[in-house]
């Protein structure tokens, strides 16, 4: 009995050694002999638990504490089984976004969810072959219908849409969508919901060729609420959701998945209805829109495009999620952006009035500002350049994927490993960026006042093969809409903005907030 009892106890702790041993080896694993340095990684969520505990909210906060712990400015971790590595280093980031083996995307589950058949589809979140093809047609395609250039109908489509919003401002609500977001009463509109419909319209006559009038935009502000959920409940890693999917099944609420995919349901159901109006009417002799093009390719059966070795297969679901990367920020994350620069010029009233006194002087007031004024206007383009810095609008970027082993800051990283960008970062590093925390557009203008481009570092679209695809017809929508509210109205808030309560999801936003807009 003893003998026995002697060889269960010797097993025991034996088994109990070597789990410790494991539990050890595992916690302390890396990658390579030269991975960067992090925290330790821990079964399940990996180094997740260590960026919650050093800010939940904000996670690319947590990994610059890192980097200060650490004393390095690529950062090692897990998420979930996944290695990544965080870097917060100006000219590493620029490295990283022009080396084209880091141009891969992770398969995260939050992009995932956006498919009725969690298929891995779209532009924004695919790579490799697929991701060239499509990147390839959808910008070459919406290209010819004024995307991502200058266009004189895409202008005038935003000037009509500043037109109505100015009146909506003055005049009050006319529609009972909109009186949900412009009180009559005080002259104040909820931000960033009042201007769900100003830039998705835009969008929606380049993809549908149709552009819905006040009294048609209720579709407008619902899929804007569908998509501003979306953008606030992820964060900025994608969630746990995303490296440890199964979790959807035990806690459905608790990890978000729900929400998500409802709100996604639901603003994929209003693309899918637009795009079933088009084939409706749909003629192989007259392609009115974006599409048109896409639907011709399906009625050929199966055919592709090829950019090189690439290809990819026409599908309807993937025209579907394709439209949704370009119409959901339009919907959410320039609305977004676009609170966050009012509430800048909030604080801040000395900058108001230097713009109104060169809008004066090189507009007048008779007319609405042109993007042909643009020139004239240095001072107005740099403060939403500024706009752009300060309030990063993705703070840790688009992840991207190291698709070979290969090198960064003299650290290894292998192939597979998740690479994120600290925009956020970058864009405060004060040897780049002087007083980083101070709103002061005076930083990129020249000595002799105009802008200089050359003084502009900051990287708040991304850059490379990777840079953001809307990223001119944001800067064109920012500056020709903080331009004209500046010329048209004066704008206050009854409590001061407060940058400390920022909320970053998928994007960064204000909480919703209500800015009095006064007519000059």
């Amino acid at each position: 009995m003893s003998l026995s009892m002697s060889l269960t106890d010797l097993m025991l702790t034996a088994t109990v050694m070597l789990l410790v041993a494991y539990v050890i080896r595992y916690v302390r694993y890396r990658p390579s002999e030269r991975f960067p340095p992090g925290p330790p990684r821990l079964p399940l969520l990996g180094s997740y638990p260590f960026l919650l505990a050093f800010n939940y909210r904000h996670l690319h906060r947590a990994a610059a504490k890192l980097s200060e712990l650490y004393q390095s400015k690529l950062i090692g971790l897990y998420l979930g089984s996944v290695p990544a590595v965080v870097v917060n280093d100006y000219e590493t980031v620029r490295e990283v976004l022009r080396r084209s083996e880091f141009d891969g995307r992770p398969d995260l589950f939050l992009a995932r969810l956006r498919d009725e058949r969690f298929a891995r589809r779209g532009i924004f979140f695919t790579d490799g072959d697929s991701w060239r093809g499509q990147r390839k047609f959808f910008l070459k395609t919406l290209h010819d219908y004024g995307f991502g250039k200058r266009n004189d109908t895409v202008e005038e489509d935003l000037r009509g849409g500043l037109t109505d919003l100015i009146d909506l401002l003055r005049e009050g609500p006319k529609h009972e969508h909109e009186k949900a977001v412009v009180d009559k009463r005080t002259g104040s509109a909820l931000c960033p919901q009042v201007f769900f419909a100003l830039f998705s319209n835009v969008l929606l006559r380049m993809l549908t060729a149709t552009r819905l009038e006040r009294e048609d935009q209720a579709v407008l502000f619902e899929v804007g609420k569908h998509s501003l959920a979306f953008h606030r409940q992820g964060d900025d890693y994608g969630l746990a959701l995303s490296f440890v999917p199964w979790i959807r099944h035990i806690l459905p609420e608790f990890s978000r998945y729900r929400l998500l995919r409802e709100v996604n349901q639901k603003a994929n159901g209003v693309i899918r209805a637009l795009a079933e109006n088009c084939e409706k009417t749909y003629d192989e002799n007259n392609i009115r829109c974006f599409i048109d093009a896409y639907i011709r390719e399906l009625h050929r059966g199966g055919s592709k495009i090829s950019s090189g070795t690439d290809s990819f297969g026409f599908e309807y679901d993937q025209l579907i999620i394709g439209c949704a990367d370009f119409l959901v920020p339009a919907f959410s994350a320039i609305p977004a952006k676009l609170g966050l620069i009012l509430q800048r010029l909030v604080a801040h009233p000395d900058v108001v009035v230097k713009m109104y006194d060169e809008l004066e002087q090189h507009v007048g007031t008779s007319r609405l500002p042109l993007l042909d004024d643009r020139a004239n206007l240095p001072y107005c383009e740099a403060v939403v350049r500024e706009g752009l810095r300060i309030d990063t609008l993705v703070p840790s970027g688009i992840p991207h994927v190291a698709t070979v082993d290969t090198e960064l800051a003299g650290f290894q990283i292998p192939e597979g490993t998740l690479i994120i960008n600290g925009l956020d970062y970058i864009n405060h590093q004060g040897d780049v960026f002087p007083e980083p925390n101070r709103f002061r557009p005076e930083r990129f203008l020249g000595d002799d006042g105009k802008l200089s481009l050359e003084l502009d570092k900051s990287i708040p679209f991304g850059a490379g093969r990777r840079v953001c695809a809307g990223e001119n017809f944001a800067r064109n929508a920012l500056f020709l809409t903080v331009a004209t509210l500046v010329q048209q109205f004066t704008i206050s808030m009854e409590e001061s903005p407060d940058p400390k309560q920022h909320l970053t999801g998928v994007i960064r936003t204000a909480p919703d907030f209500w800015i009095k807009f006064s007519a000059r």
